[in-house]
């Protein structure tokens, strides 16, 4: 910024070649002759003295300061979008997708299109042609395929076990490698659609609180991108939502869609999906085909070896054949029944429950693992007692990943230990403020807070945030507490 003599220069340069280039100018005019030298030095002049005012300067510090801005908010943003594309790759492709049996020897599962399923469309009333069977998609036909040539919009529909989540999650991993190979793609995230436990809630706000709770992004970010529609949504879980609730959560996913348009997929057990009234509002919808025998001993094969005497039982016994046609069932017999003989194999399901015999197997070859926790610590009864009890109460609370950090006092299931909780954490609360204000003031403070939040509910927090001119004043009202009352 100028100031001073040089200020003053620079005026009256820019004053003199404003005078000296309308001198030019006229005599330029009076011989005809292009006027361009002329203008440009006015210009110039003019140029000079409006760079010595102060509002010049505080407008070009402006104008720097907001490009500068939004470098750093577009750094920032990329910052942000990578973050959130490892965090759904580490836990749902790694950690979910890549360590399942189904990956280690994949499985082309069959798919058929059920236009049916969905929302009837304008375009479709005039296409469709009456009593048209379902297409069935060729084989090899990749999920990816099917979602980009329905225009980003499915339902995936499937019976339990058949493979519905594996699908989400192959989607999931091929966009996820889009969006990193292209900003303009959106972001994949997975979602479970079972924690939606309150019919009025909007499905934005839950998708902000879901991206808050479940991937640690904050609140303001969260709903960034579900206001700008950043996000290609995968919902998981359709038929874990409670019965009563699925209806609400039809209308209120194809509100949604009324206000967003983003990509969406949801998963769906067919049963429970053609049971509802309504229907999604989506493009299209595949259903998972069962798996064939030529399939089952392919995977079998592909497998290991010690799948031998399986597959020898599975051709011989057409009963354990289709119970074998779901992938997770054949993933489970498939470590279940590893290295087991034919006649062994023959003999333990000559009881035709196979069902139950098949968990019962599966169950003691986990516990026969070898790198498994000290069996001694914790014996196989009580862990099973244990996550049984964690399941049911999972299942009753609509949930289907168990957070530590999520568990909530309801979970204790006598009326002694929530009054022994709620003593606790009085206790605690008034410990701290005993240090602080004396024991008397320090426990009526902790029975205070314990009566007026009531401790029903835990609330976790990204970090915790600490203010020390509050701390000040906190110190002195309990020193005057603790005085009183101490």
């Amino acid at each position: 910024m100028l100031s001073g003599i040089p200020r003053a220069m620079s005026r009256i340069i820019g004053l003199l070649m404003c005078l000296a280039s309308i001198i030019w100018g006229y005599y330029e005019y009076q011989s005809a002759t292009m006027l361009f030298g002329p203008l440009i030095g006015f210009l110039t002049g003019l140029s000079i003295i409006i760079s010595t005012f102060d509002a010049t300067d505080a407008l070009l510090r402006k104008l720097l300061s907001k490009y500068t801005s939004e470098d750093e908010r577009s750094a920032r943003d990329a910052f942000n979008r990578q973050a959130m594309l490892t965090r759904v790759r580490d836990f749902w492709v790694k950690g979910v997708l890549e360590n399942s049996l189904h990956e280690e020897a994949r499985i082309e599962l069959g798919l058929e299109e059920r236009r049916d399923a969905v929302a009837e469309r304008p375009w479709d009333v005039i296409l469709r042609t009456p009593g048209r069977p379902d297409c069935e998609l060729p084989p090899g036909t990749k999920i990816s395929d099917v979602f980009e040539r329905v225009g980003r919009s499915l339902l995936i529909l499937g019976e339990p076990g058949a493979g519905k989540t594996t699908t989400l999650l192959e989607l999931a991993r091929e966009m996820i490698d889009r969006a990193g190979e292209d900003p303009s793609e959106k972001i994949p995230v997975v979602f479970n659609l079972s924690s939606w436990t309150d019919p009025k809630q909007p499905i934005a706000d839950w998708l902000t609180e879901e991206l808050r709770a479940k991937y640690n992004i904050p609140k303001k970010i969260a709903a960034r991108w579900v206001e700008n529609d950043s996000l290609l949504l995968l919902l998981d879980g359709f038929d874990e939502v409670a019965p009563e609730r699925r209806e609400a959560c039809i209308e209120a996913i194809n509100v949604f869609l009324e206000e967003h348009f983003v990509p969406l997929v949801v998963c769906c057990r067919k049963e429970e999906y053609d049971a509802l009234d309504g229907r999604l509002n989506l493009q299209s919808a595949v259903l998972l085909q069962p798996l064939t025998p030529e399939q089952i001993d392919g995977y079998l094969e592909r497998l290991s070896p010690e799948m031998a005497p399986l597959r020898d039982a599975l051709k011989d016994d057409q009963e354990l054949q289709e119970f074998a046609k779901t992938p997770l069932i054949l993933s489970i017999m498939a470590l279940a029944y590893k290295g087991i003989s034919v006649e062994e194999l023959q003999s333990l399901c000559s009881t035709g429950d196979h069902r139950r015999h098949l968990f019962k197997t599966y169950v003691d070859r986990m516990f026969e693992r070898t790198g498994r926790t000290d069996p001694k610590r914790y014996t196989k009864e009580k862990t099973i007692h244990w996550l049984s009890w964690l399941g049911q109460k999972m299942s009753e609370h609509g949930q289907t990943v168990f957070l530590i950090e999520r568990m909530q006092p309801t979970l204790l299931e006598t009326q002694y230990l929530k009054n022994l909780y709620f003593i606790l954490v009085v206790l605690i609360i008034g410990s701290i403020g005993g240090l602080w204000g004396g024991l008397i003031g320090g426990l009526i403070f902790g029975l205070a807070v314990g009566m007026m939040s009531k401790l029903s509910e835990i609330i976790p927090v990204e970090r915790l945030n600490w203010s020390w001119k509050m701390g000040r004043k906190m110190l002195i009202y309990f020193l005057i507490g603790g005085f009183f009352l101490g």
